[in-house]
């Protein structure tokens, strides 16, 4: 109030000072459009790439708000030569700006639209209201020489030039809608700051009566501004009541998606859209999940939301798959980054913490075992109780006895009797360019050359007579030293398993032919191609690399 009543001691040299700034300031020449031109293609490319630095700039550079204070003096003082420049500088520019936004707008290289473009083509009455408070703001700081130094902080406030470059790329875009709603957004600001500022200047004394003349003729000059600034305030709040509901709407959508994800292990809501038709409401939430959710599970989410909105709901789940990882390997804990920039974790449901601790377990068992990979644990429930189903990675399937000892180590650190466990096996294969791994150290040891010569030697020798076994081919082979002669494994494949009788003679032959005693163990599978004429290996070995087989034996 006290500076509202300081307007009213302007001095004579001040007014005639503002007056012939704001005349100056409304005329359209050459370096005004320039400078508008200028201001607008930054702004285009401000909302383009949603930079609000590079958007702050080019409401500094735009000459903007002069013009619309031109025309509330013009209006005021029935000066029709200040009103016609005023509006052609305003609105010329405004076109100006358009015309060279959608331009910019044409380039083939743009992305998605950025936050910073979709907020100027969803104005509400809030907008309206800063446009006057800005506008209130600018004419004080252009009358008063105190304060004239916050202009270029005002010009960051009214934001005029942001929705002009909006309309130009939605309508470079197809986006008409979005350009109507920066259209109402840039209206909406002109006629805040042309109604605020014809009230500063009857108070500040810069229209005298004489000037104003009758108060009909004034109602008639500022009808067109009245009914527009009525009508725009009006859709804005018809928008402002649209967006509260959306706001509910997406509260109520969180908070069921939340609770329905705290069921999922490790998965975290991440952003959530939604739009409401005829038909129903249409939402799509983006989700960071470790496993893809399964269509059964959305459509109980589904009819929770539906239940919550009371009306029918599409919905659809973006899944990104991550997996969050602590030092004690992955965990069903839902972090986030709160508001006072600190990681956090959202409440997990008891579920999700029987899950946690059934992995801790699970990792600290296998922690000891090198041979094994814990790829994931489960939570299952069946009408008998829980029901863990670990996954692994091995080379070889545990054995019944093992896993009723983890299954009763589990029940005694989870204190759940009922809890069943079941052992999801993946067969791991380590191959090198010599084959399969069988010897790790007939593969990765430190043998000198005639170590490694005898080696091969040795692996030759019972290769060789493990293939004079009828149809039998030898996919795999390694040998390592013992103190006294050689320790060989071997994968064979063969359409009958091999004899522990076959496997002594072969020791016997290949360690005569080497003078070293050979202890073998065979590994031998079922598994081999049949033609018409003979039998082969199956995959393991190419055909060019197998050596001869012996002719097929009569039946």
């Amino acid at each position: 109030m006290r500076a509202v009543l300081d307007l009213t001691s302007v001095s004579a040299e001040r007014r005639a000072t503002v007056l012939r700034d704001i005349e100056i300031g409304s005329q359209p020449t050459v370096t005004y459009y320039v400078l508008l031109g200028i201001s607008e293609l930054i702004a285009g490319f401000a909302l383009i790439i949603g930079s609000d630095a590079t958007l702050i700039g080019a409401n500094v550079v735009a000459p903007l708000m002069t013009p619309i204070i031109g025309v509330s003096l013009g209006l005021m003082r029935g000066d029709l030569r200040l009103l016609r420049t005023a509006m052609v500088a305003e609105f010329g520019g405004a076109l100006v700006g358009v015309v060279l936004t959608y331009l910019l707008g044409l380039v083939p290289f743009w992305g998605d639209p950025t936050p910073s473009l979709l907020a100027q083509t969803h104005p509400t009455l809030i907008d309206l209201l800063v446009a006057a408070l800005a506008g209130f703001a600018g004419v004080l700081a252009m009358v008063d020489e105190r304060v004239s130094p916050a202009l270029p902080g005002v010009a960051i406030a009214t934001a005029l030039n942001p929705p002009v470059a909006a309309i130009g790329l939605c309508l470079a875009f197809g986006a008409y809608q979005g350009a109507w709603g920066a259209f109402l957004l840039f209206f909406a600001n002109v006629l805040a700051i042309l109604a605020v500022a014809a009230a500063l200047f009857l108070i500040a004394g810069f229209v005298t009566w004489a000037e104003i003349g009758s108060l009909r003729g004034l109602a008639r000059r500022f009808a067109p501004a009245a009914i527009g600034l009525l009508l725009v305030a009006a859709l804005l709040t018809n928008y402002l009541v649209g967006m509260v509901s959306n706001i509910h709407t997406r509260r109520a959508i969180t908070a069921v998606l939340d609770g329905e994800l705290a069921r999922e292990p490790s998965t975290a809501l991440v952003a959530v859209d939604f739009s409401a038709g005829k038909e129903g409401v249409e939402v799509l939430a983006e989700v960071r999940t470790p496993r893809v959710i399964e269509p059964g599970r959305v459509k109980e989410i589904q009819d929770a939301l539906a239940s919550r909105l009371g009306a029918p709901v599409r919905l659809f789940m973006r899944c990104a798959l991550t997996k969050d990882v602590t030092a004690t390997g992955s965990t069903t804990l839902r972090p986030y980054l709160s508001l006072d920039g600190k990681v956090t974790t959202a409440p997990v449901s008891p579920d999700m913490r029987l899950l946690q601790q059934a992995e801790q377990v699970a990792r600290e068992v296998v922690a000891y075992r090198p041979d094994i990979n814990l790829k994931n644990v489960e939570l299952v429930h069946f009408p008998t109780g829980p029901v863990l189903v670990v996954s692994i990675e091995s080379a070889r399937a545990p054995g019944p006895g093992r896993i009723a000892r983890f299954e009763a180590l589990l029940r005694e650190r989870l204190a759940e009797p009922n809890v069943r466990v079941v052992v999801r096996v993946a067969e791991s294969v380590d191959i090198t360019s010599k084959g399969r791994v069988l010897f790790g150290e007939a593969h990765f040891g430190a043998a000198s050359g005639d170590e490694a010569q005898r080696q091969r030697a040795v692996e030759e020798a019972v290769r060789a007579n493990l293939q004079n076994l009828p149809n039998t081919f030898v996919t795999a082979i390694d040998a390592v030293p013992l103190e006294s002669g050689w320790a060989v494994r071997a994968d064979v494949v063969a359409p009958r398993v091999p004899a522990p009788s076959d496997v002594h003679n072969v020791e016997a032959r290949a360690g005569s032919a080497i003078k070293e005693p050979v202890e073998l163990t065979v590994r031998a599978r079922t598994d081999v191609l049949v033609t018409g004429t003979r039998y082969q290996a199956a995959g393991d070995v190419l055909p060019a690399e197998q050596p001869s087989a012996p002719e097929p034996q009569s039946p």
